[in-house]
């Protein structure tokens, strides 16, 4: 019997039509419900399998009916598991399919129907049952009422409705009226669901629709022809919105005006969605509620004081603030829950109106003004200026008042706990309180800030780098190295590998099994080992988007093989249409790729370039110590590891260079040693370069031809140049390392490439921007221009191609290097390529100005770049050169507040080890104001935030803004009063005076009706 059902079922599903499947479903006995209900399931997997039909196109096996059929044929057979399980569903009913389905649900009445329509609403907001269908199933008795459920499906009906109005011939005239009539024709939707929204969280925010004819089928291929536009003219639009139809069902008065008013109150507690929470806001501002109303509910209102969103708190305030006067506004509730509002960061307008409602119950009734006064105390911690300026003037109006409204005791209270507060005070704040508070101590000697003359590297044992201990810690390294590629962990793990290399477990190749699966999870997810061997033999890296990650995966990989081949050199890194490789990492897969060559070979010495003391220097008697190692052991450096360890040389460091002299003259390399005298020698040298031996002819043709002829270009390869070869660039990049400003004419025998002979000096400038495009469509506004303002780099860039990958510091002058597309690599790669070159980085951040800062706008990828570039000036170092404070300048000013802190703790930290150049900050960031490049206000907030930390802090900031004060517009910019009173504040703290240039600015200032306060400041400071 079961195979003959199942065989019946199938055939109906394959061959008929809906009517027979119910047919045959009304009459299945319960012995057969099982069977059916296996086939049912293996039949959807079949039918609803999205294959390539005939015709070409993907889609679905079976046919709608079908798939309808068996929607039907669970419906019967499924048990609870299988009906709540996520493929089981049914989308909206047609017309013609809801004979059908009501037949069969009214004959199996199934337990589970409540639950399916319950996970059915949760699934997604947007595709929930119809309410139409709810009602229905709840007449028929087939589903219990639940509030939430309903509550979900109303907002749906507006769509429905506006479908089935557009559908009509003619369309109604004021379709928002005929959806009023059928609510209020309905009163079960009108007075028990439509209320429901207020209560659960819907999707009522989201849900509007229009009413408007649709456009005929083939319209393209009309005589008469109409475009999208041309039939939105001939036939607008009704839109639909709910917040339209409770006003109108409120003015009609099918709904009551002051019970929606308390539901909007009463949905504002609740935790909804903030767009939720905002149309709640939306349609009781459309109610336009008189004061008298809502001073009715001003307890209500006051309670949405305690709601953690800022959006629901300033609401409040901003409906309370003409109740202050009112005579039968209760001040109390709102004073208990004010004390909880001031230490808020985030409702800075709230706590503003706040403070501006304070002063008018001060003026009715004076007798609250010690609890105003102590609420006042408490908001001077809040870091806007405008809140502790407002609590501030409340203050200033509590203790001068003619008749004193606090006791002696509570007005001498009140002025010690203003002394506690006064370092954390504003300008303006300070300013009002000035007569209350201590006067400031005279500044010291130790308060002056000056950048420091010179920069020592900390070469000392207690900066000195640990090397890995044991094949454990190499073990665990590799994994960190593969998750974080952190620098220094990569160059750790790369020195532990060369030395302990013969002290590795037999087994090891098991043991780094994981975490090659981990670093190739798509190539080796489920592979045993001897799997992986075999599909790693034949493994090849991808063609783009290539970096030291998939270097060092190389370097891995081969390492578990045991080194068969060598696979760092054949890492493409090769410039592609959105990803230009940074030229830096030619020389690191050559580092990388000489390791490997050593580990093969079984002879690994230490590379030169590992840095030895934190964060990544190579200090100069370690240098000497390790070519005298590969000296005794008769190998010669590699030319890119040699260029990379004189890069990061602490040339710097007086009393380890002296011990790297005394070393020198147990280096016998006949070419090497002239090269590192003159590197180490006690002053800067001329720099006489010994003569090179030329290349033949032979090779100089080829590389001329190979200018022009692009198949004669070698291509790039992964292995370094003999040293012979590499050593007039050696000597290049040791003189400019040694002396990275100076102009070095011995270097001109080299060639005339930018950084070479003459140091590579760019500079900067602000260009506007336009880019207009048309809009036919808009009669109105036929064509839309945007402007904008962008930063460029203005630059000498080489006339041919380099001679050499060597030139650390001439590399990023090449235009090639300039291309937009650099960016992305270049932020991955950012935090390695600045250990490269600590002691001249200028040249990269260049390259990161003209990729990553020629706006300061929220672009993520631009974001990383300059927090990687930031968080690399936190320690100790030279002074800021101008790259570094040009990218310090538009740090402060970014549009993403995560880089502005970060800026801030640059700047902090810089004063602290004295890097940075107030006078250059601050031209720079003139600049940039002057331009209207970035707005004052993010500076002023910043300048905010570091004020009164410290003596030399003060002193800094200051210096800054007499700076950059005269390169300000004559005509103010919006927020200027807030630089120059912060100004006047590092005035009177210091107790100086300020400069000509900036009393002659004020001058030009004192015209302006916004400025002349603050200049007025400035006299009496």
């Amino acid at each position: 019997m079961s195979a003959s059902a199942v065989e019946s079922f199938e055939s109906i599903i394959r061959h008929q039509t809906t009517p027979a499947l119910v047919e045959f479903l009304l009459q299945l006995p319960k012995t057969d419900v099982v069977a059916v209900r296996q086939r049912t399931r293996q039949l959807r997997r079949e039918l609803e399998d999205f294959r390539q039909q005939p015709n070409g196109n993907w889609g679905r096996t079976g046919t709608d009916e079908q798939l309808f059929m068996l929607r039907l044929a669970g419906l019967r057979t499924y048990s609870r598991k299988e009906a709540l399980s996520p493929g089981f569903q049914f989308w909206s009913l047609l017309p013609e399919q809801l004979p059908h389905f009501w037949a069969v649900v009214e004959h199996t009445r199934p337990d589970w129907l409540g639950d399916f329509f319950r996970q059915w609403a949760d699934r997604n907001a947007w595709s929930r049952p119809a309410y139409q269908l709810l009602r229905e199933l709840e007449h028929r008795q087939l589903l219990a009422y639940e509030p939430r459920l309903f509550a979900g499906a109303v907002p749906a009906l507006l769509s429905e409705w506006a479908t089935e109005l557009s559908q009509q011939d003619p369309i109604p005239a004021d379709a928002l009226a005929v959806v009023t009539a059928r609510l209020a024709a309905d009163p079960t939707l009108l007075t028990r669901d439509l209320p429901l929204v207020f209560d659960f969280d819907t999707a009522v925010d989201g849900f509007q629709a229009q009413v408007q004819p649709p456009m005929p089928a083939g319209w393209r291929r009309l005589v008469q022809a109409h475009s999208w536009h041309d039939w939105q003219e001939l036939h607008p639009p009704q839109q639909l919105r709910w917040l339209d139809v409770f006003r109108n069902l409120t003015e009609q008065g099918h709904l009551a005006r002051p019970e929606l008013l308390n539901r909007c109150l009463q949905a504002l507690r609740r935790d909804f969605r903030r767009p939720l929470l905002t149309w709640f806001r939306m349609l009781f501002l459309a109610l336009r509620p008189t004061p008298e109303e809502r001073l009715a509910r001003q307890t209500e209102l006051v309670d949405l004081l305690a709601h953690p969103l800022p959006l629901v708190v300033n609401f409040a305030l901003e409906q309370l603030k003409d109740l202050w006067q009112h005579p039968n506004f209760a001040a109390d509730p709102l004073l208990l829950y004010a004390e909880g509002l001031l230490t808020r960061q985030d409702v800075r307008a709230g706590l503003r109106t706040l403070f501006g409602g304070l002063e008018k119950l001060l003026r009715r009734t004076p007798a609250l003004a010690p609890a105003l006064a102590t609420l006042s105390t408490t908001a001077l911690a809040n870091a806007d200026a405008a809140v502790q300026e407002r609590a501030a003037r409340l203050l200033h109006t509590v203790l001068g008042a003619r008749r004193p409204l606090l006791s002696a005791a509570e007005a001498a209270d009140l002025t010690a706990n203003l002394c506690l507060y006064a370092e954390l005070l504003t300008p303006p704040a300070r300013q009002l309180l000035a007569p209350y508070l201590p006067a400031p101590e005279a500044p010291s000697a130790a308060d002056h800030y000056a950048p420091h003359s010179g920069f020592v590297p900390d070469i000392s044992p207690a900066t000195a780098l640990e090397p890995v201990r044991d094949w454990h810690e190499l073990l665990f390294l590799t994994g960190q190295v593969l998750q974080q590629h952190e620098p220094a962990a990569v160059e750790r793990w790369v020195e532990g590998l060369l030395r302990m290399h013969g002290q590795y477990p037999a087994d090891y190749a098991r043991q780094l099994h994981p975490y090659l699966v981990q670093a190739l999870r798509w190539q080796l997810k489920g592979k045993s080992e001897e799997e992986t061997r075999a599909a790693l033999l034949n493994y090849s890296f991808n063609d783009s988007h290539n970096g030291r990650p998939e270097l060092v995966l190389a370097l891995l990989v081969s390492w578990y093989l045991g080194f068969p081949r060598l696979l760092v050199a054949q890492v493409p890194l090769r410039p592609h249409t959105y990803s230009r490789p940074d030229p830096l990492l030619h020389l690191e897969q050559q580092r990388l790729a000489a390791a490997e060559a050593a580990l093969q070979q079984g002879r690994p010495l230490p590379l030169l370039s590992t840095p030895s003391h934190a964060p990544h220097w190579v200090a100069p008697s370690v240098l000497l110590r390790r070519l005298l190692d590969y000296e005794e052991a008769g190998q010669e450096p590699n030319a890119a590891d040699l260029t990379l360890a004189l890069a990061r040389t602490a040339v710097a460091a007086p009393t380890d260079v002296a011990e790297a002299r005394r070393l020198l003259p147990l280096f016998r390399h006949p070419e090497l040693r002239p090269l590192l005298t003159a590197f180490l020698g006690p002053e800067p040298t001329n720099w006489a370069l010994p003569a090179f031996t030329r290349p033949p002819q032979e090779k100089r043709l080829t590389e001329r031809l190979s200018q022009l002829i692009p198949f004669l270009r070698r291509p790039a390869s992964g292995s370094a140049p003999a040293l012979t070869d590499a050593l007039p660039w050696l000597w290049a990049i040791a003189a400019r390392t040694r002396q990275p400003q100076a102009e070095l004419p011995a270097l001109q025998a080299l060639g005339t490439y930018p950084g070479l002979a003459q140091p590579w000096q760019p500079t900067w400038k602000l260009t506007p921007k336009s880019h207009t495009y048309s809009q036919t469509w808009n009669k109105a506004q036929p064509t839309i221009t945007n402007t904008w303002t962008e930063l460029s780099v203005q630059a000498t860039t080489p006339a041919r191609s380099l001679p050499s990958g060597f030139l650390l510091y001439s590399l990023h002058a090449a235009p090639e290097r300039q291309h937009e597309c650099a960016l992305w690599p270049l932020t991955s790669a950012l935090p390695f390529l600045l250990t490269l070159l600590p002691n001249h980085p200028d040249t990269l951040l260049w390259h990161v100005v003209q990729t990553a800062a020629r706006t300061v706008d929220k672009e993520v990828t631009g974001q990383q770049a300059l927090q990687a570039v930031l968080t690399s000036l936190l320690g100790p170092g030279p002074v800021f050169t101008e790259v570094a404070t040009l990218l310090l300048a538009l740090s402060l000013t970014h549009a993403a507040p995560t880089t502005r802190a970060l800026a801030l703790e640059v700047v902090l930290a810089a004063i602290g080890h004295q890097r940075l150049v107030p006078e250059a900050l601050g031209r720079t960031l003139g600049r940039l104001l002057a331009a209207e490049f970035v707005p004052v206000l993010r500076l002023a907030e910043a300048l905010s935030a570091a004020r009164a930390i410290s003596g030399p802090t003060d002193d800094a900031l200051r210096q800054l803004l007499e700076a950059l004060l005269p390169l300000l517009p004559a005509v103010p910019l919006r927020n200027t009063r807030k630089l120059i009173e912060a100004y006047v504040d590092l005035l009177t703290r210091a107790r100086r005076i300020a400069p000509e240039t900036v009393q002659q600015q004020f001058h030009t200032w004192s015209t302006s009706a916004t400025l002349k306060k603050a200049a007025t400041c400035l006299a009496a400071a």
